[in-house]
């Protein structure tokens, strides 16, 4: 059944386009009729009009049509969850590679569409020695930075991320992530990087490079991620393949397979309908997809497949990076066809 609230819901409803569309959606996902008809009933609508709209729905020609499409839809889903059920069983863990070649990278993991944790990729790069909050607040404490903040009054903060952006002292933004309580209320993320990559342009300066995996573009590569213990970004998907890079901090992932699509409640663009607290790690359920959990530490990578879903938490304070700049092609959005429609 879906989980959205019926249009209309309430003493004294009148039939409207809003229920009409509910009635067909939650035909259309297979919810009896009956069940439908006592919904509209306990709203209040007359069981006699109830009948008769529900009637009228799976006879239009519209209707049978959405249900030929619902058909395909539920073939596709038949073989995304074949895909996933072979997913779960060769990923039980995430794979660990040290100084890995460039060539197996993209042959055993970005081709083969498998998340794996690196290591021994960054240890040339400046920032690995010189990144910390007392270098940051020493050096760069007066310039103006942005950031996500006042995220915890908001249940859906991330799909929300544009109402909030703050801007503030870097210093007072350090400040905050000195305290001793964990907190998911202020965190600096991709969401603020076109602010962020102007003002702190001289950090950039200490970030090398990946060679074979990474081009190298000076001046454009990075996302920063700086944050307290305790920030949650939920469960969602990237439109890209991704490079997830503590330079400091550790970061806990719980990742499940993007042909488990039709298992995570995705309502809305790249983002799931699951929440912390539902989703934990174990094997495939009924309703349930299969989830694995890896912790990326200081100077750790993880590679992040396009369409995988992700959920990550900062386990301490942690200062990072993400990449979406490999060496081979990465362009996966361009035809990405169902933003704003879903």
């Amino acid at each position: 059944m879906t989980n959205k609230r019926k249009p209309g819901a309430g003493n004294g409803a009148v039939m409207n386009d809003d229920l009409r569309r509910w009635i067909a959606e939650e035909l259309l996902v297979g919810v009896p009729r009956d069940r439908v008809i006592q919904r509209l009933s306990s709203s209040g609508i007359s069981g006699g009009l109830a009948t008769a709209e529900v009637e009228r729905a799976e006879k239009s020609p519209y209707f049978n049509a959405a249900g030929r499409l619902q058909a395909r839809l539920a073939k596709r889903d038949w073989v995304l969850a074949n895909q996933s059920r072979m997913n779960a069983a060769d990923l039980t863990e995430v794979p660990r590679r040290d100084r890995i070649d460039p060539a197996e990278f993209f042959r055993e993991f970005y081709h083969a569409h498998r998340p794996v944790l690196l290591t021994g990729l960054i240890e040339h790069w400046p920032a690995r020695a010189r990144w910390s909050l007392d270098m940051f607040e020493a050096e760069h404490g007066d310039i103006e930075i942005r950031v996500q903040d006042d995220r915890e009054r908001d249940r859906d903060y991330e799909q929300n991320s544009d109402a909030h952006g703050r801007n503030c002292r870097f210093g007072d933004f350090i400040a905050r992530l000195r305290g001793e309580a964990p907190t998911n209320d202020v965190y600096m993320t991709a969401n603020n990087h076109d602010h962020n990559r102007r003002a702190l342009a001289a950090l950039w300066s200490d970030v090398g490079d990946i060679p074979g995996i990474l081009r190298h573009e000076p001046g454009r590569e990075g996302f920063l991620w700086i944050g307290p213990r305790g920030t949650v970004t939920p469960w969602h998907h990237d439109l890209t393949n991704n490079l997830l890079l503590q330079v400091s901090g550790t970061k806990r992932v719980r990742l499940a397979s993007s042909a488990a699509l039709p298992l995570m409640r995705n309502s809305r663009h790249c983002f799931s309908d699951w929440r912390t607290e539902e989703l934990g790690v174990g094997p495939a359920a009924p309703g349930r997809p299969a989830v694995v959990e890896v912790d990326i530490g200081p100077g750790e990578a993880l590679f992040l497949p396009v369409g995988w879903w992700h959920h990550v938490e900062s386990l301490d304070v942690t200062i990072g990076l993400s990449f979406t700049g490999f060496a081979e092609g990465n362009d996966f959005y361009s035809h990405y066809a169902s933003y704003g429609a879903l």
